[in-house]
């Protein structure tokens, strides 16, 4: 029992023994933390829990006993590795352009199309054929995702060839990562470089309030298995358990915090923001932030110009909690902004769902002033 003590103590710092028949809940563990449990008590027995084994147990108790019915046997997913990869070439036309520049809404969109195709190859599975043990359709949900360059999204131009390269790694079943490199052909030294994280999602009914973690059921993974879980994703757990309040990005530093500079509303446009399964799309998130935003700065500025066409993404990190049904309402909140020099601003806001005020992202941004 003390190494599977041990295994949890590793996520929860914090956890004692005389804790383990109580429910998950009352031991401060969130879904995030779970998944990382999970993995390692696998790892331990060998062997991966089905869902329909999981889902009842209501305590860390519950998977000890379990987990000693096992004797420990060879892992029965097939771990071979294959090349899982991405390398193609692109034109910026005018459907990946915005405000004279490249659309970060595309980019996004891109990014996260090419996760899925890599998460997809890696499985040997459709995107529609993903299931749990339980024959529950799998969602692929992004919980964080973050790009970074030394250039904008302004400094993207029409006709422009572009290379794509990425390739995933996993933790376990349930959390997968992905690195992309979206460079210029044209010019030397202009790209952005990208990280995607990702977990699999149920959804009950059609709520999109209510996504539980799961992960799917397949004899085939092989996409490369992380010893442990990578900076990327332990910062965003820690974060979201608000157990670190300082975020880097592109060399910058952000204080995380609920501070509330300007709040605006915002009402869900289903032609544009949901995506085909009727979720709030993930491309969507920094979209309605930066609208908002607008909203704030267009009333401080003293130009004729707008903010959209004055500031443009040099790096952004989202990092995503819930979702959103259509008939609510989507709260933005300004936390934070600072003024670099007279070409960089760093600005920090959170959007919460109206209905229950529960924290749906946090966004982080560095905008450099169009020349």
């Amino acid at each position: 029992i003390i190494e599977y003590i041990n295994i949890i103590k590793a996520v929860l710092p914090t956890f004692k023994e005389e804790n383990l028949k109580n429910s998950f809940v009352n031991t401060g563990a969130d879904s995030i933390d779970l998944l990382a449990i999970r993995v390692d008590f696998e790892r331990s027995i060998r062997k991966t829990i089905p869902d329909k084994d999981w889902v009842m147990f209501n305590s860390f108790h519950d998977v000890i006993e379990y987990c000693n019915s096992f004797e420990i046997i060879e892992n029965q997913i097939n771990t071979s590795i294959q090349d899982i990869s991405l390398q193609k070439k692109i034109t910026i036309d005018m459907p990946q352009m915005a405000i004279s520049s490249l659309s970060e809404n595309w980019l996004f969109k891109e990014l996260g199309n090419n996760h899925w195709h890599l998460m997809c190859k890696g499985l040997n599975s459709h995107s529609s054929d993903l299931k749990d043990d339980l024959g529950n359709r799998l969602y692929a949900t992004f919980v964080r995702i973050r790009i970074q360059s030394s250039s904008s999204i302004n400094d993207f131009y029409e006709n422009e060839e572009i290379e794509i390269c990425g390739e995933i790694n996993r933790y376990g079943s349930a959390m997968y990562f992905s690195q992309f490199k979206f460079e210029s052909l044209t010019e030397k030294n202009k790209f952005f470089k990208a990280d995607l994280m990702s977990s699999f999602s149920i959804r009950e009914s059609n709520n999109n309030t209510k996504l539980t973690k799961s992960q799917p059921s397949t004899s085939n993974n092989y996409i490369q298995n992380q010893e442990e879980i990578s900076q990327f994703g332990d910062e965003y757990r820690l974060i979201k358990k608000e157990e670190l309040n300082k975020l880097e990005l592109n060399g910058f530093s952000f204080q995380i915090n609920d501070s509330i500079i300007f709040q605006s509303e915002y009402n869900l446009n289903p032609y544009y923001d949901l995506n085909g399964v009727g979720l709030l799309y993930f491309a969507s998130y920094p979209v309605i932030s930066d609208l908002n935003e607008a909203k704030y700065f267009n009333t401080k500025n003293n130009t004729d110009k707008r903010w959209e066409e004055s500031y443009f993404i040099s790096a952004r990190d989202i990092l995503y909690y819930s979702n959103c049904d259509l008939n609510d309402t989507i709260i933005y909140t300004l936390n934070f902004y600072k003024k670099i020099d007279n070409e960089t601003i760093l600005t920090s806001s959170s959007l919460n769902r109206k209905s229950d005020n529960k924290l749906m992202a946090r966004i982080f941004s560095v905008k450099k002033k169009r020349q």
